[in-house]
């Protein structure tokens, strides 16, 4: 039997199949779409979190820390014994 020529009742099946099949992703892809809205709520609420408690204010180019000489390491004869 050709797969083109199908009986009614096999029509009728194949359809019903194929309906409940589009249902399934249908739902699949409606709970992907729930977790990945409760991922980006999540990771913007981290996000905002770790703005707030930032502990040193961001710094200019070019800024550097005391401990930091632009002129390199101390010699060893300025080092402690």
């Amino acid at each position: 039997m050709p797969l083109l020529e199908l009986t009614p009742e096999q029509t009728e099946a194949l359809r019903q199949h194929l309906e409940r099949a589009a249902d399934m992703w249908r739902r699949m892809l409606d709970a992907f779409r729930a977790m990945a809205r409760q991922l980006v709520r999540a990771a913007t609420a981290m996000a905002e979190f770790v703005q707030s408690h930032q502990s040193a204010p961001a710094r200019a180019a070019g800024d550097r820390p005391a401990w930091m000489s632009p002129y390199g390491p101390p010699t060893g004869r300025h080092r402690r014994r």
